[in-house]
């Protein structure tokens, strides 16, 4: 699926200009004129489109909290018997956050106009994930509309949770690494330049760590920009590999293999694929539906191949614990409990016991690598200053044993 620049005049004669996903540029097209916007142009985005999306910075995205508390305000609304379009209305007027009230108006123009409220949503994938308008879609199907947006007010809550715990937890890592990378940089910029104009003028032989750490400053006070391109192109140049096919499976492979991160991307996806399926099966999905809808929430891309794979084989009538096992990317204890839950009819319940299992080794996870993140950062900071201090003061030691001895 390819994403396609767009410029269009809504029904309300404003201009607007961003990106959608799309099948081709027919099916784009297809897409806005649905909303009832007159389109002006549309066409494939480039790579630098792609990457760089200026709206973005623009505008500011919607949290966790902010659709967990969506979705409990709708279910309120429509429980009290208040139609979709007059809810829609009530919650894009009391909406706080610009994206999304902006996709809420859209939503409700939408759904005036014969859409329904799942095909609207897919529309605003800004706002609303694929997950989101998928399990909507199921909800109208089924009649269960209440009970989706109530499925998926407990997955934005759980979510916003656990991004709290990680949040909390890597607070001060990152605060003691910001910190140390100040100090060394203060120690180039200032310190060792003091003390090697005076051994200039003293005329001091300096050792050989003195004479490096001396170059290395002066480079660095001379080129310090030279440093910040260099990240700059280092990190674009990441990004730029990250998003390929063949960069993404890589580094999701090289993830799996590290201390302790690895670990703790094992438990993340086990929890995000637990809780996502189970959101969705709850809600009255399909099975094979569901797992294609969850395939595309996990960020990792060898469990999104595993998760395809096993849609594949449960399409031609296995079990789904079957291919999950096999993979070898799941613990026995997942698969186990989908077997079980797959023989007696409680699939959803299992894996929403699975997922909050896994969502508490994912916040204990955090707290012990953020845990064994500080002593480290604090023996590299150690390691790193006491080389400075020794090299500054070497030749001054040295200096005063060669008085000492006249």
């Amino acid at each position: 699926m390819a994403n396609f620049k767009y410029r269009v005049v809504t029904p309300e004669g404003k201009s607007k200009t961003g990106s959608i996903p799309a099948g081709d540029r027919e099916s784009a097209i297809e897409l806005l004129r649905g909303g009832g916007n007159t389109v002006i142009s549309v066409e494939e985005a480039t790579r630098f489109d792609k990457s760089i999306d200026f709206s973005s910075f623009l505008k500011k995205g919607v949290s966790a909290r902010e659709m967990g508390v969506f979705c409990r305000q709708f279910v309120t609304l429509s429980s009290s018997g208040v139609s979709i379009v007059r809810a829609l209305t009530m919650l894009e007027e009391q909406a706080e956050n610009a994206s999304l009230k902006e996709a809420l108006h859209e939503i409700r123009l939408s759904v005036e106009k014969g859409a329904t409220l799942a095909e609207s949503m897919h529309r605003q994938n800004r706002v609303f994930t694929p997950m989101f308008a998928s399990l909507v879609g199921a909800g109208e199907e089924a009649g269960r509309l209440e009970v989706a947006f109530e499925r998926m007010a407990i997955h934005y809550e759980k979510a916003e949770k656990l991004r709290g715990v990680v949040q909390k937890a890597m607070v001060y890592p990152v605060i003691l690494a910001l910190v140390s990378l100040a100090v060394i940089i203060i120690m180039l910029t200032r310190i060792v330049p003091m003390y090697a104009a005076m051994f200039e003028q003293m005329g001091t032989e300096m050792p050989a760590a003195t004479r490096i750490l001396v170059a290395v400053s002066g480079f660095f006070n001379r080129f310090w920009w030279l440093f910040v391109l260099l990240i700059v192109a280092a990190v674009m140049g990441f990004r730029s590999y990250a998003v390929t096919p063949a960069g993404r499976t890589r580094l999701d492979r090289l993830k799996l293999k590290l201390p302790v991160i690895g670990s703790l991307t094992r438990k993340t996806a086990c929890a995000q694929f637990c809780r996502n399926l189970s959101t969705l099966l709850g809600a009255g999905m399909p099975i094979i539906r569901a797992l294609g809808v969850t395939s595309e929430t996990l960020g990792n891309e060898l469990y999104r191949q595993c998760l395809k794979s096993a849609e594949d084989e449960v399409t031609r009538g296995s079990h789904l614990a079957d291919p999950l096992t096999e993979s070898g990317l799941f613990p026995p204890m997942i698969c186990n409990m989908i077997r079980v839950g797959e023989e007696t009819g409680t699939i959803d319940t299992m894996l929403e016991k699975s997922a909050e299992y896994y969502e508490e080794e994912v916040s204990s996870a955090t707290e012990s690598a953020a845990a064994a993140l500080e002593p480290i950062i604090i023996i590299i900071m150690a390691l790193v200053v006491i080389g400075i201090i020794a090299a500054v003061f070497s030749p001054m030691i040295a200096l005063y044993t060669n008085i000492d001895a006249l």
